[in-house]
């Protein structure tokens, strides 16, 4: 019977009943699907079966349920067996929650059908995590081995607090740990529907999009008036310029073009109308037009905002299930004292401030806390880009991880739908704690209650195995100067800055101590990623020229040995802008 309380998105019941699912290392139930089962729940099936053959070394039993049932069965998804409060539940779940409904020796995992079965996907690695099970990184889980297990009945109906979860970082973007840690953001719709696919955009990119509808190349030459005229002079220089936003024939053009994107990807169900990355902040057009309205609007967001108004009002008609995303973002953080976003109208707003403190607390972040408020009361649909790595200096100590948490629920207490967690983005290994990052936000982003000590001691011991003791150690040190030194630090910031005159010669010699320890107890792929988080270390005391790095004559030597190891490790970018340099071998 479903208790009446709820907690956070979680809604549980119990029994005092119980089925033993494995004994003596047999596996006791059979794994049911539905003879025309949804993409995402064929994977399901599929994926129940081989965890269960990890964990026994029995073979599972997959069958369709065009079969005789039988006594005991893990029923996946949508099938002839369903019976008749599982429809009832399934109205509440949303396009991703999942639903475990104990019925007798029965358990039934399911969704609402939507999204190729993407909420039976998650239920499915859910239930696994119950079992035992824990998922890290593409190389990194855990799975017990079992001879006998015994589940109490009790039911677990999950749906996520937002609709869109991004994190946005190059460790999880591997089709399988995606789907496990219920990442669905837009490049996860790039997913196979096997795999749920994901919520993506219309059109060739779903930022910065101005540059895409109305190219300069195209159009410049011919018609500078549909560029920001800045200081009186119409300009298209990139990086520097928008487009005008009450230029009809911009407006025109850009309908069009929309259209024409989601003509061509009629699946999609967001399309962004988003201004273009700057240099600058003052990049948007002052013409006599759009100054009228930003001076009558408080907010040069003000002439942005009315002008994807229009558009979403035209795209409605003939598309109500789309949404228009545009940015909040460098001069258009504020919101405007009159027009409001449409209900069909996402407004994305990026973060920026201080990163070592939450958005909440820290002074220096108080007009983002103002601004997001501020966005909540007038915008039903809020999205956020939050920015969680140091973009200049990729390998950079980041201490941020005690501000994941709090950042998360400031945002779901705003209102906000959907959150994108930016981070090394551009492939290859992170040596900046990347991996373990990409872990936690996955799982709070899913369920923001959960507790990140735990989240980061259980990511440890299965990554660093014996190692983890003293990498946690050194994690802990580095948040813990920071924090009692109450310093700020930014997304774009020389590393041995953010440390300056924190860490003393003693420590410098104790931390060193600690990562021979930690990689000298570790072999195998442990000690791969252990000494791929020990980059970190060896880039701020390269940055500071500490240690090994102090002596003039020395210090081309080190350096090749570090991008050497950063090579072998599969570290490839020093910033957004900046690969590792390559040594030969």
């Amino acid at each position: 019977m479903l208790l009446a309380s709820m907690t956070a998105s979680l809604l549980f019941a119990c029994s005092c009943s119980s089925s033993k699912i494995i004994d003596n290392g047999r596996i006791g139930y059979k794994i049911v699907r539905s003879a025309s089962a949804l993409p995402a729940d064929i994977t399901a099936a599929e994926q129940m079966a081989k965890y269960l053959n990890l964990m026994t070394g029995d073979k599972a039993e997959v069958i369709n349920d065009d079969i005789p049932a039988s006594e005991k069965e893990i029923v996946i998804g949508i099938t002839n067996r369903d019976v008749p409060h599982i429809n009832a539940i399934r109205d509440t779940l949303g396009g991703e929650g999942y639903a475990i409904v104990w019925e007798g020796n029965k358990v039934f995992i399911t969704g609402n059908g939507e999204n190729f079965g993407r909420g039976t996907l998650y239920g499915v690695f859910e239930f696994l995590r119950l079992m035992g099970c824990e998922f890290y990184a593409s190389d990194t889980e855990t799975v017990p081995t079992l001879e006998n297990l015994t589940m109490k009945h009790v039911d677990k109906i999950e749906k996520p607090v937002f609709e869109y979860r991004d994190v946005y970082w190059s460790a999880v973007w591997d089709k399988e740990i995606s789907t496990k840690l219920h990442r669905n953001g837009n490049l996860a719709g790039q997913l196979p529907h096997e795999w749920g696919g994901g919520v993506f955009y219309a059109g060739p990119h779903f930022v910065h999009s101005f540059s895409k509808l109305v190219p300069a190349e195209e159009y410049f030459d011919s018609h500078p008036e549909y560029f920001s005229e800045i200081n009186g002079v119409r300009t298209a220089r990139h990086l520097y310029s928008q487009l005008c936003m009450t230029n009809e024939d911009v407006f025109r053009i850009s309908l069009g073009k929309v259209r024409e994107w989601l003509a061509e990807k009629p699946d999609a169900k967001i399309v962004s109308v988003s201004q273009n990355d700057s240099f600058v902040i003052e990049s948007y057009c002052t013409c006599p037009e759009c100054k009228a309205i930003i001076e009558e609007e408080g907010s040069p967001m003000g002439p942005l905002l009315r002008f994807v108004n229009r558009i979403a009002d035209s795209v409605k008609v003939d598309r109500p299930d789309v949404a228009v995303d545009l940015l909040a973002y460098q001069y258009s953080i504020t919101p405007p004292s009159k027009t409001v976003p449409r209900d069909n109208v996402i407004v994305r707003y990026c973060t920026g401030g201080c990163n070592g403190h939450s958005i909440a607390e820290c002074p220096n972040n108080a007009h983002a806390k103002e601004y997001i408020e501020r966005w909540g009361q007038i915008c039903d649909r809020i999205y956020i880009w939050d920015y969680t790595t140091n973009f200049a200096q990729y390998l950079c100590p980041f201490p941020n991880f005690n501000t994941l948490k709090d950042n998360i629920n400031f945002f779901k207490d705003n209102g906000v739908k959907g959150v994108f967690e930016q981070g090394m983005y551009q492939g290859g290994v992170s040596g900046e704690f990347g991996e373990l990052r990409a872990f936690v936000l996955a799982r709070l982003l899913w369920d923001p209650s959960l507790d990140t000590d735990q989240l980061i001691d259980s990511f440890m011991k299965a990554y660093y195995g014996a190692g983890a003791p003293k990498v946690r150690e050194y994690f802990d040190y580095m948040h813990r100067i920071i924090a009692d030194s109450g310093r700020h630090f930014t997304l774009v910031q020389n590393c041995a800055d953010i440390f300056d005159g924190l860490i003393s010669d003693e420590d410098l010699g104790r931390i060193d101590a600690l990562w021979e320890d930690a990689i000298s107890a570790t072999e195998g792929k442990e000690q791969l990623h252990t000494r791929a988080a020990n980059l970190s270390w060896r880039f701020y005391k390269k940055m500071a020229k500490r240690g090994e790095w102090a002596s003039e004559d020395s210090f081309k030597t080190e350096e090749d040995k570090f991008y050497k190891d950063c090579n072998e490790l599969g570290v490839t970018k020093l910033s957004e802008g900046a690969n590792i340099p390559w040594i030969s071998m």
